[in-house]
This record gives C-alpha cells, structure tokens and sequence, in this order.
C-alpha cells in the first residue's frame, strides 16, 4: 500500500523520526517546518535541522510563517497521514483533517505527564525516573487526544537533555514505524487519556536558566541535565555568566551555598544542602573546559561565591 506522509517538524529529535519514515516501502513524504531562525552575533539565518535533512535528501520542504500560506499545497497533496514530532506550532482544526487516516503526534512523554512543548527537560528537573513516548491522534487540545500506543524509558540518573532526546527519538521512531501499518489497516484504535495525574511541561524562561544555590546539591543537579546541551544553566562569577555544563552532587565539602572550593579533583560549590562538584564550564566568550582547568584559570579566593 503506497502512503503519502505530510510530516512536521523542527529539531534533532524531529530527524530522527522523519529518517525512520524514510526507510518504510511505497513512501510519499512532504515536509514541514519552521522558517529559517535568526541565530548568533550576527543574525544570520539558520535553517532547521528537519529543513536541512530535508534538503540533503531531495524531500519537498515547507517552512510556512503562517500554516495557512500552505493550505493549497498540502489540500494538494492529499495526505493519507499527518505525523507531528515536536514542530512547534498549534495545528487550526483545517489542518487536523488534512489527513485521509489520521493526524498522529509522537510526544516524549508518557502523557498524560508532561503535556506541552519541553517534556524531556521536565522529566530531568522532576527527577522522574521513568518516560517515554506517546503516540497519540491529535484533538484541538495541547497534546489532550486520545493514544494510540506508549513505549517507556527508564531515566539513566546521570542523563542530560541532549543524552534522553536521543534515547527518547529513537523510541519514538520505532514507535510510529512499529504501529503504522495496524493504524493504515484499521486494525489500532486510539483510547481516550486518562485525566488523572496530567502534568504541563512549558518552555524554560530565562529566569529558570539561573541557578540559585539555596536549592539542594541534587536539585540543582537536575536542573543543570535538564538544560544542558541547551539552554544550559548558569551562575555569575566576578560579573560574568559562566555557564554550568556538567556536575555531579555529592561533594563532601562544608561550603555555604555558593562558596567555591577546590582539591586535586576539581572544584566543588555548596548548596542549601550538600555540594556539587563541577566537571564542565563555559565562561562568557569562552570554549567550553574541564572544572579543573577553569578553576586553575581563575585562581578563585578562600571563600569566593558563585552569584
């Protein structure tokens, strides 16, 4: 049976799932993505990473301001599914019934916890140890509609965002793949979510990227995974912001939170209750380095404090 796929999607995790579509047999895909972004000192315009596996493999992309611009084009196309992996935008109902079959989201939760745009870095924070995927029919709600099938995946406590988005893609790829000829075929139906224990998941906002070390040495080691590689956490030292990439709670050390201190393994910072020891920075302007190197760098004094 040959499948036309209306795909959307934005980042890493996206690519993976869209590869997976790539490989099935009698396969029509179309891609959808975000425009082109603005990124770095000089705004030059960066195409998204689902744009550029797009273009690489000669596969017709969107990149739409406004989903309506396109209405035409995918009515055109007559898709037989429509597949969402973190696209980024709420679909208008029009766009929902574009599909013959159905609209399908794979959402990196097992909802209904972590419903919303930034699952997998919530997961971290809340020191879960256990998600998944979800793949689920659309309905006009943020990720409310009914499942068609789930897949967990045990949290590794020393996992960072970049490390479960990948483990989390790669399920959710075999996921769809796995599931998508009994839903073609008639065979899977969809259940309505429970409404019990629906957790949101929003985006970080600039003020949650801070550290504040009156949190507990394992809290803030949460927070650190959960937005590292990006937007990564950090703390100001001697007025510039000096990036927090990697650390690891339990440091012996007796330090007032945010007092630094230092031995032969590198250094180590207090919380309101225990402390961390620092592996890997960035400071401002700078490469990323070991704690150690950083702290030989900056010859920090006998009771300095990160702000």
């Amino acid at each position: 049976m040959s499948l036309k796929i209306l795909f959307m999607g934005t980042p890493h995790y996206a690519v993976v799932i869209l590869d997976g579509l790539a490989q099935l047999s009698n396969v029509t895909l179309r891609v959808v993505t975000q425009p082109d972004a603005p990124v770095g000192r000089g705004y030059r315009l960066v195409s998204s990473a689902v744009a550029r596996w797009a273009d690489e493999h000669d596969v017709a992309v969107d990149r739409p301001t406004l989903l309506k611009e396109q209405r035409a084009t995918w009515e055109a196309f007559q898709p037989d599914l429509l597949v969402t992996a973190a696209y980024g935008k709420i679909l208008a109902p029009w766009a929902l019934n574009l599909p013959r079959i159905a609209a399908l989201n794979v959402h990196a939760s097992l909802l209904p916890r972590w419903r919303g745009p930034n699952p997998i870095a919530w997961a971290i924070r809340a020191g879960d140890s256990c998600t998944g995927v979800t793949l689920m029919a659309m309905d006009s709600g943020i990720d409310t509609g009914p499942v068609y099938a789930r897949r967990p995946v045990v949290i590794r406590p020393d996992w960072d965002l970049g490390q479960l988005t990948e483990v989390l893609a790669r399920t959710g790829r075999d996921l769809l793949v796995d599931s998508i000829p009994a839903i073609t075929a008639g065979k899977l139906d969809p259940v309505p979510q429970e409404t019990t224990g629906a957790t949101k998941a929003p985006k970080f906002t600039a003020e949650d990227a801070k550290i504040s070390w009156q949190m507990d040495a394992l809290t803030i080691g949460r927070l650190i995974r959960s937005m590292t590689p990006s937007p990564s956490a950090y703390t100001m030292f001697r007025g510039k912001r000096l990036q927090i990439l990697s650390a690891e709670a339990g440091s012996s050390a007796d330090l007032l939170p945010g007092q630094l201190g230092l031995d032969r393994h590198g250094p180590m910072v207090g919380t309101s209750s225990g402390s961390l020891r620092i592996h890997l920075v960035k400071p401002e302007g700078k490469r990323a380095m070991s704690g150690l190197e950083w702290a030989r760098g900056a010859r920090f004094r006998e009771q300095e404090c990160f702000t």
